[in-house]
């Protein structure tokens, strides 16, 4: 019997040892709750200040802080951050936005604004996000000059993408892209060393080959003639025909 009575104490100190801790969770998880619902409340530590980074060509900054007002004075820790980013995103021109706590009283507004890309047909310009917006009067002589049908914008920019690539492999820059009804694709590109603007007809097959042959031919020779170039029609099978300013007949080139 008295072998037992170890075991016996042994299961009631383990018994009031769980019992004490979990008495010490309880006070902690109410303590945090206490503190949580003190710093929450809607009087205390009020937002006072808010700061925004951005360059602001195109977005309103008066609209953004049109979003922002209603957070004034509102609880610095109970404020919804992607509410109030979600808010901002559906302002004009901007792109993205971020907002962040600057403590003690400081929210930090981060806008990321659309670029214009290229211009778009007539009148329009395309942002980077591949949105068309229509810019009256607005002049922009640095950027590509883009042409399509309606809708085909985002067609249009990944194409410019791949021919800028190949085409500054070889020193030039495309300055037009064309795209047509029928779906023939047409550049105009520049070398401003050579003083050289060349138009460029595709077609509508194989387009990315055909230009990778002509810039190979381009590197190897005729960039480096005497003559510039004035126009090159890459719509043959084993070559094209180029055109100089000196000369009034198309030259067959052999691509190889």
């Amino acid at each position: 019997m008295t072998k037992c009575q170890p075991t016996i104490a042994s299961a009631g100190q383990q018994k009031g040892s769980l019992l004490s801790s979990m008495l010490l969770l309880l006070l902690f998880a109410g303590g945090i709750l206490m503190f949580a619902d003190y710093i929450l409340q809607p009087d205390r530590f009020p937002v006072s200040r808010i700061s925004f980074i951005g360059e602001f060509r195109h977005v309103e900054k008066s609209a953004l802080q049109e979003n922002v007002a209603p957070y004034i004075g509102n609880n610095f820790f109970a404020i919804d951050l992607q509410k109030l980013e979600a808010a901002l995103r559906d302002i004009d021109w901007v792109s993205d936005v971020s907002v962040s706590r600057r403590w003690p009283d400081t929210l930090q507004v981060n806008v990321k604004e659309q670029r214009l890309i290229a211009a778009w047909n007539k009148a329009g310009w395309v942002t980077s996000d591949a949105t068309i917006v229509e810019l009256p009067g607005l002049k922009m002589p640095g950027l590509p000059l883009w042409s399509g049908p309606d809708g085909t914008q985002v067609l249009v920019q990944l194409r410019s993408q791949q021919f800028s690539s190949l085409l500054a492999d070889v020193g030039m820059q495309l300055r037009k892209l064309s795209y047509s009804q029928r779906g023939a694709w047409q550049i105009s590109a520049s070398n401003y060393l050579r003083n050289e603007q060349i138009s460029i007809r595709l077609g509508r097959r194989d387009m990315q080959d055909r230009l990778y042959r002509f810039a190979r031919a381009y590197g190897q020779t005729l960039g480096k003639l005497e003559q510039r170039l004035i126009s090159v029609d890459l719509r043959y099978p084993n070559g094209f025909a180029v055109k100089w300013n000196s000369i009034e007949e198309t030259t067959p080139v052999n691509a190889g």
